[in-house]
């Protein structure tokens, strides 16, 4: 094995003092190793390993290749040359910080993510057999937005509390996305359409089963890490997530809350563009609820589906694509409410484009609207049903007691009973009453009540130690108890004591 018995001085002057000592913190004075670093540096303008980046060690591994010693010590060796840039950085990016694309890390074109500057993560990626795994090269990405969004992913990914066998899930499939959106010039993850997610979905056929097994939730976390980070909303994204706006709570139903809004499966992309700008004042100016916008787009974007398959576009509206379009509504399952509704929303958004200074198609929707008479929804339950439902509900989880005895004192709906707060059941003198907000007619209501319910959620409050405010039913993470959930417990639960 050829090892460098002496240093020689010539080596030593031309290596920075800073850097022998640096050297001399892994090497613990073994002329073997060290040797052998000064010999490499003598030839490079490195002053500490600060300066040390993915190409210096390229470089170090190809002068390796050239000496005549075995695979098994060019590891070691390697994996020294490794030590050496890590446990020498500095703490200012292990003390909490997080990681952004700001850093000088993140400014350069080729990212080795073992050399990460946070020794604790970069220690983690060590135990990444191929080491190539880590290089994220973006000298090869031909769009500059691109690269942005991916640096900015990775700095997510890498801020994630995570050990590094689970961050692999994040990263693998991002890397198999970059490549898949440079390949077939999608510049912007945030404009995916439907389409060419699809598409994605094909080209991981020949990829591992754990980026398969990600690639819905590599789309959707990348869709909604730069939708929330970007400095200035993109409008033109494909989906809207509404954790980056604050609505008043009148326009928010906690049981069942609106998470996003979705453009994805319209792929003509000005009337994509027109439908966003209708969504952004029903979001920002207008006072619809969020579960009304959300109705409001899905009823219009049917609509611009139907023009997607005739390829126009909504400023090249006649009337007889109007006419076609009602035809088709006309062919499907839909009471003569639901038929309405697509006309007068088609309506009001053209009139929205109009004002706009937008120029589109002039209909009357009085031709087309449809009259009928109104029908009596029948949704009372059978006494026999409620006598055997409260015979069999002590049996029942308790939150689901509970939340059925609420429903059956007050005839309050659904949603509104998994949003009660505590503090909303109080005494005053001999009358018991509950105080709910009524999300949906936007306004407070009080109702009277047993004294017996208020000493039933007195009880519960007190073994659940829940604090005045604090929701009554939460979910898991403390929010709202969802409607649905509650929805599917009972019936589980009924369908078990038939």
């Amino acid at each position: 094995m050829a090892v460098l018995k002496i240093v020689p001085k010539l080596y030593q002057e031309k290596i920075p003092e800073k850097l022998k000592e640096e050297i001399s913190l892994v090497t613990t004075g073994e002329a073997k190793y060290y040797n052998r670093l000064y010999k490499f540096f003598q030839y490079t303008d490195i002053q500490c390993t600060a300066d040390i980046n993915y190409e210096t060690r390229k470089m170090y591994m190809d002068s390796l290749e050239k000496e005549d010693i075995s695979e098994k010590y060019k590891a070691e060796l390697l994996s020294l040359f490794d030590r050496l840039k890590i446990e020498n950085m500095p703490d200012v990016y292990s003390q909490g910080k997080p990681f952004s694309v700001e850093q000088e890390f993140f400014k350069q074109d080729k990212l080795f993510l073992l050399y990460v500057p946070n020794k604790k993560k970069a220690q983690s990626f060590r135990q990444v057999v191929d080491k190539n795994d880590l290089l994220w090269d973006l000298t090869r990405i031909h769009s500059s937005q691109l690269v942005r969004q991916t640096k900015i992913l990775l700095c997510e990914i890498l801020n994630m509390d995570k050990v590094q066998r689970h961050r692999r899930y994040f990263l693998e499939p991002l890397k198999a996305l970059i490549r898949f959106c440079d390949k077939y010039g999608i510049d912007d993850i945030e404009e995916m359409e439907q389409a060419d997610e699809n598409r994605f979905y094909l080209y991981l056929n020949k990829e591992s089963e754990i980026i398969k097994k990600q690639a819905s939730k590599i789309v959707e976390f990348a869709r909604r890490t730069l939708f929330l980070t970007d400095s200035e909303t993109n409008w033109r994204a494909c989906i809207w997530y509404m954790d980056r706006f604050q609505f008043d709570k009148s326009r928010i139903n906690a049981s069942s809350p609106v998470k996003s809004l979705s453009f994805i499966n319209i792929y003509e992309k000005e009337n994509r563009w027109y439908l966003q700008l209708y969504a952004k004042y029903l979001v920002g100016i207008s006072d619809l609820s969020l579960s009304n916008i959300r109705n409001t787009i899905s009823f219009i974007s049917q609509f611009l589906k139907y023009l997607d398959g005739q390829s126009k576009k909504v400023t090249e509206l006649e009337i007889q694509d109007i006419e076609g379009y009602v035809s088709v509504l006309d062919k499907s399952d839909i009471k003569y409410s639901t038929f309405n509704r697509y006309i007068t929303h088609m309506h009001t958004f053209l009139q929205f484009l109009k004002m706009k200074n937008i120029e589109v198609l002039k209909f009357y929707p009085e031709r087309f609207l449809k009259k009928g008479f109104s029908e009596h929804n029948e949704r009372s339950v059978p006494e026999k049903t409620i006598a055997h439902l409260i015979k069999e509900l002590p049996a029942f989880p308790e939150h689901l007691q509970l939340m059925y005895l609420i429903l059956f004192c007050t005839g309050i709906r659904k949603s509104e009973v998994c949003t009660i707060k505590s503090g909303a059941f109080y005494s005053q003198g001999n009358e018991n009453w509950m105080r709910i907000y009524q999300s949906k007619m936007r306004r407070e209501k009080v109702i009277p009540v047993p004294s017996l319910l208020v000493g039933l959620v007195n009880d519960y409050e007190k073994k659940y130690g829940i604090k005045n405010g604090e929701y009554l039913f939460k979910n898991k993470k403390g929010g709202a108890f969802n409607g649905q959930t509650f929805s599917n417990q009972m019936i589980r639960e009924c369908k078990v004591r038939g």
